[in-house]
């Protein structure tokens, strides 16, 4: 089985997994509102833990199992990621999967920023004897291998305090951090776009999550601190009303394709009570635009002045829960002159899943299957070489052969 919490910033979400060779199967899902964490970052650790907590028990109850192990996704303003590469010599003529790790931890080695830590290698590609290209190097022959990378890094401190959460506090092993947007892929992207070129945006609570796929690897990534939140406090403050009527509202009413001669009103009580008050909702629907319009246009810039955007010729699929909001695809496109997509988590999805088909949970939904892929590569780096082929590469290793 495997457990994955997923840390946002309204919401922890986690899953029990029933892991099948043939298809996962879900068999607990909680969802547990959560106020211990800003921007991705936790501000409030006994919060946090409590949530944790409520999460994982009703896990438990769901199932009827005892959650000891748990993978842990997460996101936040403090993520940053580098492109790198390491090369390696061929010793034995053959790449084995020693010389691709090798290769791999060598691109891994360069200068840590200060007070991060690295949480995931991503290759991208592989260059034999200076020839590009190779998607998978174990098997071929040559004398020199380099490993094109993408590396992920996070805030010491943040995966400290998210340990002390899960670890200390909730007497839980966590078995591996992940960067969430690496879930997200998995369940919104299809191959043909990883492969052409793609931008995945994740417009959440606290954060906007970027990242663009080329080639059938992640090439680029940027968490920028504004997203959903945002446009909540917009609201309420360009309103006068609070933050959670905000949130209501803008769940419930929040729309940029409304009809310009609307003259629809809301409803609702003002700030401590006060006489009723009422919001025209062409007003709201100005407001959200505004913000949003902000949000796309400050990533779409992010791609422009990084020299990317001839990397995404498929344009845009936008997750997270921010993606409900009605109108959001046209306006993306009016401003990008790409095409916007909303991402839903079908791609491969888990059995038992249909009641979590929704923008929001696209990050855990994926996070089954990119753990899936994650312990494949460990254990072999080449599936199709199987048992046998990793018995030859260790008997080559071990008597020189």
């Amino acid at each position: 089985m495997i457990c994955i919490l997923d840390f946002g910033t309204s919401k922890i979400s986690s899953i029990l997994v029933k892991d099948e060779d043939t298809k996962p199967e879900i068999l607990a899902f909680s969802s547990v509102e959560t106020s211990g964490i800003k921007t991705g970052s936790i501000i409030n650790i006994a919060l946090t833990s409590t949530d944790i907590s409520k999460s994982i028990n009703q896990l438990e109850v769901q199932s009827g199992e005892k959650i000891k192990d748990v993978i842990v996704c997460f996101s936040g303003e403090h993520i940053s990621s580098f492109n790198s590469s390491g090369a390696a010599i061929i010793r034995q003529k053959e790449v084995t999967a020693r010389d691709v790790q090798a290769a791999l931890n060598m691109s891994s080695t360069m200068k840590t920023p200060s007070g991060k830590t690295l949480i995931y290698v991503s290759p991208n590609e592989y260059i034999i004897d200076k020839e590009p290209g190779v998607a998978e190097p174990i098997g071929m022959n040559g004398v020199k291998l380099e490993a094109i990378t993408h590396l992920v890094y996070c805030s010491q401190n943040a995966k400290e305090n998210i340990a002390k959460c899960v670890e200390e506090m909730n007497d839980l092993r966590i078995k591996k951090f992940y960067f969430n947007q690496l879930g997200a892929a998995e369940s919104t992207l299809n191959i043909d776009q990883k492969d052409l070129g793609v931008c995945l945006l994740d417009i959440g609570a606290g954060t906007t999550d970027l990242s663009i796929y080329k080639e059938g690897s992640i090439r680029f990534s940027k968490v920028f601190p504004y997203a959903g939140d945002y446009i909540t406090e917009t609201i309420a403050t360009s309103l006068n009303i609070t933050s959670t009527q905000a949130e209501e509202i803008k769940k419930k009413y929040g729309s940029i394709d409304l009809d310009p001669d609307s003259e629809d009103t809301l409803k609702i009580i003002g700030i401590n009570g006060n006489r009723e008050i009422e919001i025209s909702r062409k007003t709201l629907s100005e407001i959200i635009e505004q913000s949003l319009t902000r949000i796309i246009r400050h990533s779409h810039s992010c791609i422009e002045d990084n020299g990317m955007l001839n990397y995404i010729p498929t344009g845009y699929v936008l997750t997270g829960g921010t993606a409900n909001l009605q109108g959001i695809q046209k306006l993306g496109e009016s401003i990008t002159k790409k095409r916007f997509e909303i991402g839903l988590p079908l791609v491969e999805k888990p059995s038992k899943s249909e009641q979590l088909i929704k923008p929001q949970f696209s990050t855990i939904l994926g996070m089954v299957k990119f753990c899936a892929l994650e312990r494949n590569k460990q254990f072999t780096f080449n599936q199709s070489r199987g048992i046998i082929g990793r018995m030859l590469e260790w008997f080559r290793s071990e008597f020189g052969t």
